[in-house]
């Protein structure tokens, strides 16, 4: 005796909501180390590809007790990047595989993944909303933003736009998590501090839950050029990219 079965079609952002062990979010260790490892990541990209000598602050905030081995605790993160245009603010960060990674161009992230798995994962653990505010040009935007798992799209709580007269051109990023953050900030130091060394012409500062704050300044003012676009190399070039 056989069934018909049922077919069903799910969002990017769903899948990654069932499978979230896949992008480094299976513990609460491992998940408080892979969102501060991606949004540091981010961060550097940011300000690499625009030719900018990266300044970034890291602050970690415990705000609560999810249970005996998970804490809630605030990331935020704040860079000089360059900023986002306001008209994509809402998609780079609510929607899953919206990006500026899709093209041939050297960066750490290849995907544009894992800061909206972060987010996603902050969100189904703490139920509360993504801040960003952003400098662009002569404005600062701030957005409160959630995540419409079923349809892959933003949901934009709250939007509001000031004068920017200081000419500050970068993103800041404030979210909770469930994460074990006595067990991960050894490996988020370690981290930074490694981060440092192979970026030694960046100011990274971590702040933790203590009010102790941690800095790694620059030790040389010199930078690779920013990455370039290229053209795909003829041996890795397949039919279906000839179309």
């Amino acid at each position: 005796m056989s069934s018909e079965g049922k077919f069903k079609e799910i969002s990017p952002a769903d899948f990654f909501y069932r499978n979230r062990d896949i992008a480094g979010f299976s513990n609460p260790v491992r998940a408080l180390y892979t969102a501060v490892r991606e949004l540091v990541e981010n961060s550097l990209d940011a300000c690499e590809a625009r030719g900018i000598l990266p300044d970034i602050i890291l602050f970690l905030n415990i705000e609560g007790q999810a249970d005996s081995e998970k804490n809630i605790v605030r990331i935020k993160i704040a860079d000089n990047g360059g900023g986002i245009p306001p008209e994509h603010i809402p998609n780079a960060f609510g929607k899953i595989l919206f990006g500026s990674k899709y093209t041939l161009i050297q960066s750490r992230g290849t995907f544009g993944l894992g800061g909206k798995m972060a987010y996603l994962y902050g969100q189904i653990t703490t139920n509360n909303p993504l801040e960003v505010t952003v400098g662009y040009q002569k404005k600062i935007f701030f957005f409160k933003i959630m995540i419409d798992i079923k349809k892959n799209e933003p949901i934009v709580l709250e939007k509001k736009e000031k004068p920017n007269p200081t000419k500050w051109n970068g993103t800041i990023v404030s979210f909770t998590l469930e994460g074990d953050y006595f067990r991960a900030f050894p490996k988020i130091l370690e981290y930074i501090k490694l981060s440092a060394l192979v970026a030694p012409y960046s100011n990274i500062t971590l702040v933790d839950t203590y009010g102790r704050l941690i800095r790694f300044s620059r030790s040389t003012l010199k930078m690779p050029n920013p990455p370039k676009e290229t053209l795909p190399h003829p041996h890795g070039v397949d039919v279906e990219m000839v179309k």
